[in-house]
């Protein structure tokens, strides 16, 4: 993570000197430790808003606000400089909360008359709770990204997310104490696709985040050009039988949250192989999340590059992705 988010004055040399990367790491523990110190001391109002202004402060100065910027540039080409600076200062600040939240998980799972996390079905909650075999639920990384994973215990049904660690392991042992507490199960991600499997036919839903670039995924169109994104879920969901569920979770005011649960989406009977529905899927999957990044830009937490580095601001779309999709989003 610390070659990640320091700037590319370290990243050239921390190849060659391996002390520089174990120096980076430990100053990044200590960096978080010390957010994290001082998020358990107050209420988690007063915490998010010491994480914003952490991340206000730090995240413009990263290496890693490049690709906000380029991000942001891609998606919304109509806005000027000044727009895209604000969007990404509100996208560091957004970041920012969330990791300062991170010791107050267990106020944010809360389940009782005094929750902070509100969900909403787009569709009939029968079709996602009454199913024979689990759904798979597609996240993006937005607001508190850790809490998709309260869809199940919100909506009355198993659910078990796909997690990766962190490299380094002081910096995993750190974000599994609080990550362990969420109310879903665990798959390890180097255990897809077997237990991921298993768990769909056992009824259990299935939750994963698919806005990350992937370098062995398939080109999908996204916000009109093509970018690299796993299809390997929705493959999975067309072997069983079963269909993915566009998954969204949006900030509200006083460090609360909506989390909404598209209608499931189906492989169309007109295609003839998995390998295409599952593109088509993952397509339709996307029409989702730009809606839901159009409506709110600083949800989506965009540090990592997204699309090829030919894609700039000015790379001409593909014309269908601005035409209307009202007809393709209810799956």
């Amino acid at each position: 993570m610390a070659r990640l988010y320091f700037h590319r004055t370290f990243k050239r040399h921390i190849d060659r000197f391996p002390a520089i990367d174990r120096t980076l790491r430990h100053a990044e523990k200590a960096i978080i430790g010390v957010l994290w110190a001082a998020a358990r001391m107050v209420t988690v109002e007063r915490a998010s808003d010491l994480g914003a202004a952490f991340g206000g402060w730090i995240g413009p100065r990263l290496r890693k606000n490049k690709h906000v910027l380029r991000n942001l540039e891609i998606v919304f080409p109509e806005r000027d400089p000044d727009w895209i600076a604000a969007t990404a200062m509100s996208t560091w600040r957004q970041i920012g909360r969330t990791l300062a939240e991170y010791p107050h998980i267990d106020e944010l799972c809360r389940l009782d008359d005094k929750k902070r996390v509100e969900l909403t079905f787009e569709g009939p909650p029968e079709e996602i709770r009454d199913t024979p075999l689990g759904l798979v639920f597609l996240a993006m990384h937005q607001a508190n990204w850790n809490l998709p994973a309260m869809a199940g215990a919100l909506g009355g049904f198993p659910l078990d997310v796909i997690y990766a660690e962190q490299k380094d392991p002081g910096l995993e042992a750190m974000i599994a104490g609080h990550r362990n507490r969420m109310p879903s199960g665990f798959i390890h991600v180097h255990h897809v696709p077997r237990k991921m499997i298993d768990a769909l036919r056992k009824g259990r839903g299935v939750g994963l985040f698919i806005d990350h670039r992937n370098d062995d995924g398939d080109l999908i169109p996204f916000f009109g050009h093509d970018a690299l994104t796993t299809t390997i879920p929705a493959r999975i969901a067309c072997k069983l039988g079963t269909g993915v569920v566009p998954t969204r979770i949006e900030r509200l005011d006083g460090v609360r949250f909506r989390l909404t649960l598209a209608r499931p989406i189906h492989a169309d009977p007109a295609i003839a192989n998995d390998r295409d529905s599952a593109r088509d899927m993952t397509e339709r999957v996307h029409r989702h999340f730009e809606r839901w990044v159009r409506e709110k830009p600083e949800d989506w937490c965009c540090i990592k590059r997204r699309w090829p580095k030919h894609v700039n601001r000015s790379t001409p779309r593909r014309p269908h992705m601005d035409e209307p999709t009202a007809g393709r989003l209810a799956g």
